[in-house]
């Protein structure tokens, strides 16, 4: 009698480790994932936006913290196939490097237009000037106000 209960509680256990290895190692198939669709057409336009307005920033030395690595997630969105995300990402990359560059000039027109406001006896094609590139920064067209304090 003493013989058989180790034998009886070493064949369960032998066929209920069997079962559990037999289950354990049979694989299921796995469906592969589908390839990520190519980015839209519009997604495409926008992030090519995006990098020619960051390359513009980029070129003045005057870009924002985060906006290449914004446009950075938009390109992967867009090669995980997530054309929404990716949109978006392009669209705010590309914001925030217009904005930028547009800060840019802002600051460059700043002291152009104070030196010329600095200036005594101003002829009236002068006050016409400072008066429109004073309008130009106030609405926020830097390029604009540069451009016109930067004429000789």
């Amino acid at each position: 009698m003493k013989f058989t209960l180790p034998v009886k509680f070493l064949s369960v256990s032998a066929v209920v480790l069997s079962c559990v290895v037999g289950c354990a190692s049979q694989t299921k198939p796995v469906a592969e994932a589908p390839a990520p669709a190519a980015p839209s057409a519009a997604t495409a336009q926008a992030l090519a936006d995006a990098q020619a307005a960051v390359k513009a920033a980029n070129d003045l030395d005057w870009i924002w913290r985060d906006t290449e690595e914004t446009l950075k997630k938009a390109e992967e969105a867009a090669k995980a196939g997530d054309d929404a995300a990716a949109l978006k990402g392009a669209k705010k990359a590309k914001a925030e490097a217009v904005n930028a560059v547009n800060q840019y000039y802002i600051e460059k027109a700043k002291p152009m237009l104070a030196a010329l406001q600095a200036k005594r006896k101003l002829t009236a094609a002068q006050k016409e000037l400072v008066s429109s590139a004073e309008a130009a920064i106030r609405a926020a067209e830097g390029k604009k106000a540069y451009e016109m304090l930067s004429k000789p």
